[in-house]
């Protein structure tokens, strides 16, 4: 099974995970450029994603991770972006010595709501995906929710345009199928009770706009690990490294 990755820059090994909803490894670009003068870092496809193949064993953010696994460093610290970070989580819980930190980007051990957390309205991300890129077509889908993201800039700037050029570039052909089943395993997903057992110090980054991981889950998340440190970056939202990358950047070397 082919996983495509790029690899540049060294120093300590940091792996970046970009998110689902037809996303690839150019998404991440931003926090490359951040990172690439201090650190080797990994940044992938995921599979089924960009130019990684899928694998028809694949039925879980578990199985996902396992895929990866003998593709990533020995230990290095891990970004990862919403479903990116799932997956993540689930390397963090299940192999504790791969991971020597875990910073998250609007992402949250269980993306879905139930009685007792907030997250996106049931069913989940599946009643917007699916329903939106076959009404509308997946690139139109896309460009839909990234003016959504920059809605509040006029003009647009650089950055929009440059994501614009990444979704006319890649995006010719994106297997449907694939494409919905990761957002099947996105909503099934609670890693609640792995997010609690996760040793390594664990740091998020979340917008104060997120419709994906809204503010009121942030006690919630507090309770499940304690040592966890969360920063809000207000007025943002899914993508805070491409709409507020000067803040995004402060927080990120912080943290590093």
């Amino acid at each position: 099974m082919n996983i495509y990755k790029e690899i540049s820059g060294q120093g300590k090994d940091v792996v970046i995970l970009h998110g689902w909803g037809g996303c690839n490894h150019k998404h991440m670009q931003p926090i490359v450029d951040q990172l690439v003068s201090r650190y080797r870092v990994t940044n992938f496809d995921l599979p089924g994603l960009g130019q990684s193949d899928w694998h028809h064993d694949i039925q879980s953010i578990n199985d996902m991770a396992d895929q990866l696994l003998s593709h990533l460093p020995k230990q290095a610290i891990y970004i990862g972006w919403s479903f990116g970070g799932l997956i993540a989580m689930s390397i963090a819980a299940r192999y504790p010595e791969r991971i020597s930190r875990f910073i998250g980007i609007t992402t949250t051990p269980k993306f879905v709501a139930n009685d007792n957390w907030p997250g996106v309205p049931q069913p989940g991300f599946k009643s917007i995906f699916v329903p939106g890129i076959m009404q509308q077509g997946f690139k139109p889908f896309m460009k839909t929710w990234f003016d959504y993201e920059f809605a509040a800039f006029n003009p647009k700037p650089a950055a929009y345009h440059d994501l614009i050029n990444i979704l006319n570039q890649d995006f010719s052909k994106v297997n449907l199928e694939i494409l919905f089943k990761g957002v099947d395993i996105c909503d099934l997903t609670d890693l609640k009770n792995e997010f609690k057992s996760i040793q390594c110090p664990v740091d998020l980054i979340l917008s104060e706009r997120d419709d994906s991981v809204p503010v009121a889950a942030i006690e919630k998340i507090k309770q499940l690990n304690q040592s966890v440190n969360i920063q809000v970056i207000p007025e943002a939202g899914h993508i805070p490294f491409w709409t507020h990358s000067k803040e995004f950047n402060k927080i990120l070397n912080h943290i590093l």
